[in-house]
């Protein structure tokens, strides 16, 4: 009986040791969104330094901002309060035009505003020259 209680207790052990590390917290871009991303119809960017939006309806410029910003990982940050902000951010607006809906994001750098919630970008950073060439891209 000793013997069983043991290995159960290790073996207890072990998986809450292995539990503790995993991060649950690790969210793809899609998952962040209010809007269905497959409904978007309609995106407006702005760049930190530019104070002009443009704006695409290409559903294939649109599919690819979205499939970059699935590539990221974003992790919430707790109360919603990150320690500091860059004074400057990129503003986008993502709309879907059956359900009315539109969320917005503002990317500063490896920290993101997504419709009133806060992530950090792990993993992998995020690169403001992605979105540059997006920006110069939309005619």
């Amino acid at each position: 009986m000793k013997k069983i209680a043991y290995v159960v207790i290790v073996t207890a052990t072990a998986l809450l040791a292995f539990l503790m590390q995993v991060d649950w917290n690790l969210r793809q871009f899609t998952d962040t969104l209010n809007v269905d991303p497959q409904a978007i119809t309609e995106l407006k960017l702005s760049l930190p330094a530019e104070s002009i939006y443009k704006t695409t309806e290409d559903p294939d410029k649109i599919k690819a901002f979205v499939d970059y910003m699935n590539l990221l990982s974003y992790e919430r940050i707790r109360g919603d309060e990150p320690s500091e902000l860059p004074m400057s951010a990129s503003m986008v607006y993502l709309y879907a035009e059956h359900d009315d809906k539109m969320d917005f994001i503002v990317i500063f750098d490896e920290k993101i505003l997504i419709s009133h919630k806060f992530y950090n970008v792990v993993e992998k950073p995020f690169e403001q020259a992605f979105l540059e060439d997006y920006y110069n891209g939309i005619e």
